[in-house]
């Protein structure tokens, strides 16, 4: 696999991981009308019928088990996307007569790219279609809460894209130092140590800080969001009991999306510098074998 990255895994194992995301296509329309079927089950209670318990439990349970079985699917598939791949690097390096310590630090890495297409690509796909499914069910129960939340998520996006160039200087730092350990555990000297530990700590604060400060103003829309999500639906229309709550919900859960689906982007974007800087590696690696045996 001379080019790494996310499409070209995609492509690569396109088999394997569509079948995750057939699972998690089928969890995510369960979880969106969870909150649905809440509502008619306290609605259904409230009128003194069972009919809305039966259709909630049936949900949940079909729910459960789907998220189960897919947890341990994506265990097995990405664990062998894994060891094929990391095979793949030693193995040149391991042909090769030169420092070993960057195939080594590129290994390490390599393991957070699968890590994302395991955890953090399933986790933005459900928040994209909690988002999506949310968004379309408070247009339907309540039209003026969907066009706040929509305009939540603008405000959102925007300030992670504005921070997108700061994320990706501070990634290349980081990956420069995680990708150099071997090489400076070799030298056996403890300045040496001090010093790339040092600026793994400083790198890692500085992204948390980032994290941090992008949470906290993302955090005041979804404030502004639940607060009129509920004075909408109590002090303006006086919904049912079971709609107020459907409704809470699900402005709730479009809140909780487009919060996650910042942090899969952080994801992405650090994962994209590792897959750029191991493609370039490769590639410096080819130039020089063909330029060694013309």
């Amino acid at each position: 696999m001379t080019t790494i990255s996310h499409g070209a895994i995609l492509k690569r194992y396109k088999g394997r991981i569509s079948g995750t995301f057939l699972i998690l296509l089928i969890e995510n329309i369960l979880q969106v009308a969870e909150p649905f079927v809440l509502g008619l089950a306290v609605n259904s209670l409230a009128n003194g019928t069972w009919d809305g318990v039966y259709a909630f439990l049936g949900v949940t349970l079909a729910m459960v088990v789907i998220g189960t079985l897919r947890r341990r699917y994506d265990t097995r598939v990405y664990g062998g996307i894994y060891q094929e791949m990391s095979e793949e690097v030693a193995s040149r390096a391991i042909g090769k007569d030169d420092d070993l310590s960057p195939a080594i630090g590129r290994a390490s890495l390599l393991k957070e790219v699968v890590d994302f297409f395991e955890n953090e690509l399933p986790m933005g796909f459900a928040s994209v279609f909690g988002i999506v499914g949310a968004l379309i069910m408070l247009l339907i129960l309540a039209p003026e809460v969907g066009i706040v939340a929509t305009g939540s998520a603008l405000g959102i996006g925007a300030i992670f894209l504005l921070s997108k160039r700061r994320m990706i200087k501070l990634n290349a730092l980081l990956n420069d130092e995680l990708e150099a350990r071997s090489r400076v555990f070799m030298q056996r000297k403890r300045e040496a140590l001090k010093g790339h530990f040092a600026a793994v700590v400083k790198h890692t604060i500085s992204l948390s800080d980032l994290e941090a400060r992008n949470f906290g103003l993302s955090y005041l829309f979804v404030i502004a969001l639940i607060t009129y999500a509920l004075y909408h639906t109590v002090a303006v229309t006086a919904a049912q009991i079971g709609s107020v709550f459907a409704i809470l919900t699900y402005a709730s859960q479009f809140a909780e999306g487009v919060l996650v689906l910042p942090y899969m982007y952080q994801q992405y974007v650090r994962t994209s510098e590792i897959t750029g800087r191991m493609s370039e590696g490769d590639a410096a690696a080819e130039i020089e074998e063909d330029t060694q045996s013309s």
